[in-house]
């Protein structure tokens, strides 16, 4: 049984001796708002909501959805109020932005789409935006700073749709604004796109934000992940999803987080605590200690969904008997998602390597209070594992790699393979090995160098340990020889030590002997050139040549026969 006042009290040692975490300054996000403000929705509703914010620059009115109530005092009301407002009844056609850079595109009577701020306000955006739409307009789960949207309950009071506290956010939000840049993209890492060719999505389809968004970049215009820092709220959904770390927080590093958690863990233990649980929860609803078993230690963090399963298995190696992520009510269901996916696959990794999948968990929180069933779900106190020596951050997937090494070694695993489900970052390329010619287009593209050739004979060697499953190199494979199978290999031995896909010997020049492409690679050509009148009779040879003895040949034949080159 563990020592309840012996752990409470080491908590409180641990969370009192960690140092204050240092915050380098970088540039900004600065929003620019001038107090111009477009308010979407029923006329009547919107006449009436201009009423109540007397302090806005200007107040633009687009009448969206048919009229609230026929009351005739209610519409005698609507009527007689907003008349500072700007009216507009024209079709809406879109609407994006952020605070200060609102774009509002309506439909004009010749069909055209225009912006209308200039010639209403005199600027080419609007700066805020109330929307009063049955539906949002902007349908993001975390909408764009200046944006608020309340849908107004049958019968409701036009107070009940613009309380005060929503009245006075409105009209303090003139002047400047800075917000933090929260998250970072290494395009070297990145396994989206390369080559005209499109892999890993997982950022684009967790993003609660709407923030990330692919972008053909110059100068060969391969696709990358950009984040617009003026939508992005920080939720740490992209960052947790990508298997690679090429998204990831600007600060902290994740090096400097590890770290910072790890000391945590050593103070706690020093000071005499058992059974360590790592509690994640975000900094805004935190939990109250006296609801926490007293081996719970909470660690804020920006969002709960900031750290991922990197940072979950490299804890459980670093002395936590479990970690737990909060969700709350407010969790985004897009965040929600990602957590409990990402807890699933940890569980089901956890127990191909003999630890409790209960190890890693969620805990639902209402309030102050996490659900006290849900810590039920961890594993028994009794249950302990030993601590592995500190491991240097090497980047998100060594990192994980070397956690789950340690893990292994702590337990008896189940059974040596597991199947995952599809789209899991873990697994192996299948390859059918008739059909492949060595080209080596899937080396090329591999953004981990999961695939690699040989170093002096033409070979195709695969580490399954670094690959992610991105689909890059089926979709740039010529031969369409290749699959993914998502799967995890317990013995690190097995997964992370490169085998050897296929082996063939080179194909030497006919002519220098040189070796310049693989057997297999000459043979197709050869094939599907057969019919082409540029390589019949001896010219056919050509194939069989290298590049320099095939460009001398054609010489000399034109040397031999100058009406040839008419022929070319």
């Amino acid at each position: 049984m563990m020592n309840t006042s012996l752990n409470l009290l080491a908590r409180e040692r641990a969370l009192a001796s960690l140092p204050p975490q240092l915050v380098q300054q970088i540039e900004p996000v600065t929003f620019r708002s001038r107090g111009h403000l477009l308010i979407i929705g029923p006329e009547d509703l919107g006449r009436l909501a201009a009423d109540r914010l007397p302090m806005m620059s200007s107040i633009t009115l687009l009448a969206n959805g048919q009229i609230s109530s026929q009351d005739d005092l209610h519409l005698e009301q609507a009527f007689n109020a907003g008349q500072q407002a700007k009216l507009l009844y024209t079709p809406l056609v879109s609407l994006k932005g952020w605070m200060g850079q609102f774009e509002l595109q309506v439909m004009t009577e010749d069909q055209q789409p225009l912006n209308p701020a200039q010639a209403l306000i005199g600027q080419p955006y609007f700066d805020l935006v109330l929307d009063l739409s049955a539906q949002p307009v902007l349908a993001v789960e975390l909408p764009p700073a200046g944006y608020f949207a309340r849908a107004l309950e049958a019968q409701a009071p036009i107070q009940a749709l613009l309380d005060q506290t929503l009245i006075e956010e409105l009209q303090s939000l003139q002047g400047e604004f800075d917000k933090p840049r929260y998250i970072q993209v290494n395009h070297d890492l990145c396994a989206h796109g390369d080559r005209g060719q499109v892999g890993c999505q997982r950022c684009l389809d967790v993003c609660p934000a709407d923030a990330l968004s692919s972008q053909a970049m110059p100068p060969y215009h391969d696709l990358t992940i950009q984040v617009e820092q003026s939508l992005c709220h920080g939720a740490g959904s992209c960052a947790t999803a990508c298997p690679t770390g090429a998204l990831s927080w600007v600060q902290p590093q994740p090096a400097t987080q590890l770290a910072r958690l790890r000391q945590l863990l050593t103070i706690y233990r020093e000071e005499g605590g058992e059974q360590a649980v790592v509690y994640f929860y975000a900094e805004d609803t935190p939990p109250d200690l006296a609801q926490l078993p007293a081996e719970v230690i909470p660690c804020a963090l920006e969002e709960a969904a900031s750290v991922g399963m990197d940072m979950w298995m490299a804890l459980l190696t670093s002395g936590a008997r479990a970690v737990a992520i909060q969700l709350t009510p407010d969790t985004p269901p897009t965040l929600r998602a990602l957590i409990e996916r990402e807890v699933r696959l940890a569980g089901l990794l956890l127990e191909a390597l003999g630890h409790p999948a209960q190890r890693i968990s969620w805990i639902e929180q209402q309030g102050e209070a996490p659900h006290a069933a849900d810590w039920a779900r961890l594993p028994p106190e009794q249950a302990t594992w030993e601590i592995s020596d500190p491991y240097p951050w090497e980047g998100k997937r060594a990192t994980l790699n070397a956690a789950l090494e340690r893990l292994y070694e702590q337990a008896e695993a189940a059974q040596p393979v597991v199947a995952l489900p599809s789209g899991a970052p873990f697994g192996q390329v299948k390859l059918a090995e008739a059909d492949c010619t060595l080209c080596m287009s899937c080396v090329s593209i591999c953004p981990t160098q999961a695939l690699l050739g040989g170093q002096t004979t033409p070979e195709l060697h695969f580490n399954e340990g670094s690959c992610v499953q991105c689909g890059l190199c089926v979709a740039a494979c010529p031969e369409k020889a290749l699959t993914l199978e998502a799967r995890f290999v317990v013995a690190p031995g097995e997964r992370l030590e490169a085998r050897l896909l296929k082996s063939e010997p080179p194909f030497h020049c006919i002519r220098c002997a040189k070796p310049f492409a693989t057997q297999s690679a000459i043979h197709n050509i050869m094939k599907k050139l057969e019919a082409h009148p540029y390589f019949q009779g001896e010219a056919a040879q050509r194939l069989q040549m290298c590049e320099d003895c095939r460009v001398r040949d054609s010489y000399l034949e034109l040397a031999r026969d100058p009406e040839a080159q008419l022929r070319l």
